[in-house]
């Protein structure tokens, strides 16, 4: 996978609200729709720009959030998104 890309590992939650909510581009909502039946993790490969692209789309959702369980939801994925970004690394932690 080329150093400008990213394999993100993603739950099936994850991927559904990165869908509805994350105005993704064409590639990922592909990627995404792909699996979108799976309940397992999967692996959704973006490109540093794309990711860029769905944190500021999720936290343009989060703002128009009054409050409730989806907000908590939004914020754990947005953190999770903005450390991939950071670190470069889009592992899921499973401890």
């Amino acid at each position: 996978m080329p150093r400008d890309a990213i394999e993100m590992t993603l739950t099936a939650k994850e991927r559904s609200l990165l869908l509805r909510y994350g105005y993704p581009f064409e590639q990922i909502e592909s990627a995404l729709q792909a699996c979108s039946k799976s309940t397992d993790i999967e692996i959704v490969p973006m490109d540093f720009f794309e990711l860029e692209q769905l944190i500021g789309n999720l936290c343009y959702s989060i703002n128009r959030m009054k409050s409730g369980g989806l907000l908590d939801q939004f914020l754990d994925l947005c953190d999770r998104l903005e450390a991939a970004e950071r670190d470069g690394d889009g592992r899921l932690d499973l401890l």
